[in-house]
Formats: C-alpha cells, structure tokens, sequence
C-alpha cells in the first residue's frame, strides 16, 4: 500500500503538469514587419578596357514582397566626370533574360586611369541615387606561368597551375581580382568562359562570382607577389586559349563582393545572423564600379 501511494504521488504531478499542454505548446506569436521605404538598388559595373557600363537597376522589396516585378523602367541613368555630363545610358527593354537593362553601348567612352566618376539615377518616386568611382591604376602583371602538373588540393585530385607575380605598390592600400579564362571561339563570335579558379595562399578569397579571386595587399604591401592559382587538370594545348583576368579594383569593389559572398553563403543557414553588405551608393543600396582591367595570355 505505501508502494502505491508513492507511486501516485509522480503521477499526480505529471498529470497536473500536462493536463495543460495544448496550451502551452500552442502559443501564437504576430511579429509586424518593419515598416520599409523603397529605395533604389543599383548594381553598376564600367571597364577601363572599352566594354560597355552596364547597370542592373530595381527597387528595394519589403520582408514579404514579390520581387520578380520589381526592375525600374523610365529612369535618367548618366555618368558624369566632374561637372560635365558625358554620356546617358539607354534602357534595355527587349527580351526577357537580359540581366542589365540600363547600358552604355561599349566604345562610348574612354575611361581615365585615376579619373573619379559619378553615376547618377533619378526615377519616379526616389530621390536622385549617386555612386563613384575612380579607376585605378595599372598595375601589370610580370609573370603567368602555366604548369600542367600543379598543386594537388585537399580534395586529392590533380591540377593544373598557373603562377602569376606582380609588384604591389609600397604605402597604399591596393585591391585585386583575378581569375583564369577560355577565349571560345563560337562560330566567330568569340566569348571568354570562366574557369573556377582557387589558391592556398591566404591572402585570396573567394568573391561573389565563385570563379574569380579577390585580394588586398595587406600582408604583402609594397612586395613582388607570388600567387598561385589552382585550376582544373588542363593539358598544355590548352594555354593557347587561356588567359589570366586581370583586375586592380577599388576598395569598395572589394568589399561589395566580400560581404555579399559571405551573405550569400549564408543563405541556406536558418540560424545565421545577416550580412550587412557594403554600399557605396547615396539614396540607395548597390555598388558603382569601374576596373582596370585586361586579359593576359598565359605562358608556358
């Protein structure tokens, strides 16, 4: 009898306990969304070696919008150096898989190696956006080596090599991307196809296009650089095709494509805290761009 009575006692309790469970596991919780202003989202991208300046221009969606609708028809795009106004982009209207729908038809103009730039948005509805950006200046490569039987990674496969040296600049903060390329030769419309292209030398990462590397010269300022770069196994015909990408950028170019690769690898985390991904546009949200930039044949 004592047994039993202990016994009831627990399940008493327990019963008490979760004789009310419904209730307290079925707890609704309204979060309002935070009130949003749209705002103009402007992904701008100009090239010292003569293609055209291209922009990629939306609207800013609240927390619950759509946004498949949301590209800007209508807008003044121009780009001015200093006072003057020297060109207005035209809008893209036709088809329906363009990714930029304002351009400067390539040959416009000719960028000027350390010359500032503003690009300025006005569309209904927003306040006029503006970007700038200075081209940088050159900074050549000294050496892009070609190695059939390079470095093998983690992953254990065999690859190719490419090695590629330069002389940074001593008592400046200097920006690189770089990458590996294949000129296609398609029918006689001729296009470069990126290679995916790594290294194990810390002072490189991985940039927003997964293909290509960004650097700063942090830990090597003022040197001659070495840098290897970790490709695909390629046999030695294939260096008549390939070519290094080249860029010297700016530090916002670089901290545009850093914080919004680790945004983006961030994505499918539900328990990540969010990125705030760098701008450098006043009255919106975007990157304004212009690289040196060039294709280097790669030697064997």
């Amino acid at each position: 009898m004592k047994y039993l009575y202990q016994l009831f006692i627990p399940l008493l309790i327990l019963a008490v306990t979760f004789s009310g469970c419904d209730d307290a596991f079925e707890t609704t919780l309204e979060i309002d969304p935070p009130a949003h202003t749209d705002r103009l989202v402007i992904h701008a991208y100009g090239s010292s070696n003569g293609e055209d300046l291209k922009v990629h221009l939306t609207r800013s969606s609240a927390l619950l919008d759509d946004i498949n609708n949301n590209l800007i028809s209508g807008a003044k795009v121009t780009l001015w150096k200093g006072q003057e106004e020297i060109a207005e982009l035209q809008e893209v209207t036709s088809g329906s898989d363009f990714r930029f729908n304002y351009i400067l038809p390539e040959g416009s103009i000719t960028y000027e190696k350390g010359t500032t730039y503003r690009l300025e948005v006005q569309a209904d509805g927003f306040e006029t956006a503006i970007g700038t950006a200075t081209v940088p200046n050159d900074i050549p490569l000294l050496k892009q080596k070609f190695e059939e039987d390079g470095t093998s990674l983690e992953s254990g496969d065999f690859n190719s090599e490419i090695e590629i040296e330069f002389q940074d600049p001593a008592n400046q903060e200097n920006f690189y991307e770089v990458g590996v390329v294949l000129l296609i030769n398609n029918g006689g419309n001729p296009y470069y196809d990126e290679v995916y292209t790594e290294t194990y030398d810390p002072a490189a990462q991985e940039g927003i296009s997964y293909s290509n590397l960004i650097i700063n010269d942090l830990s090597f300022d003022g040197e001659l650089k070495n840098l290897p770069l970790i490709i695909e196994r390629f046999d030695e015909q294939a260096v008549d095709n390939m070519y290094v990408l080249w860029r010297i950028t700016s530090e916002g170019h670089y901290l545009f494509n850093k914080t919004a690769r680790k945004q983006d690898d961030l994505n499918e985390n539900p328990f990540s805290s969010p990125v705030q991904v760098y701008s450098n546009i006043e009255n919106g949200i975007g990157i304004f761009s212009i690289i040196n930039e060039e294709f280097v044949k790669v030697n064997l």
